[in-house]
């Protein structure tokens, strides 16, 4: 698997091996994944509103997702600043975000696959 794809591949592995925790936890702790300036400290609830304040504060749009095993979904929001968020959205419908940064930069493969 060329370098990239190999990396990419790696982080979705360990993004799916933490969707089984989300799909059975059903409620939100105090306890912040990120922390960025505008951002709520912790961010769970409803797809639709997670993904209403990640494109009114942070500018960012959903870019990628994947299934897992559990029922869970993936999705990858990145912005042209180069935030990027992860959320995982549970079979019973509640999204959480797992993860953020900044410097977020598509690479293709030599092979043009991400």
């Amino acid at each position: 698997m060329p370098g990239s794809a190999h990396r990419w591949a790696l982080a979705a592995t360990a993004l799916f091996v933490a969707l089984p925790t989300l799909a059975s936890s059903q409620q939100a702790t105090s306890r912040a994944p990120f922390d960025r300036p505008g951002v709520p400290p912790l961010v769970c609830g409803k797809r639709a509103d997670v993904e209403r304040m990640l494109k009114e504060q942070l500018g960012e749009r959903a870019m990628a997702h994947g299934l897992s095993h559990t029922g869970a979904v993936a999705e990858i929001f990145t912005s042209p600043k180069g935030t990027w968020t992860i959320i995982a959205t549970s079979p019973n419908g509640t999204s959480c975000v797992i993860g953020s940064g900044e410097s977020w930069q598509t690479t293709l493969a030599a092979d043009e696959t991400i």
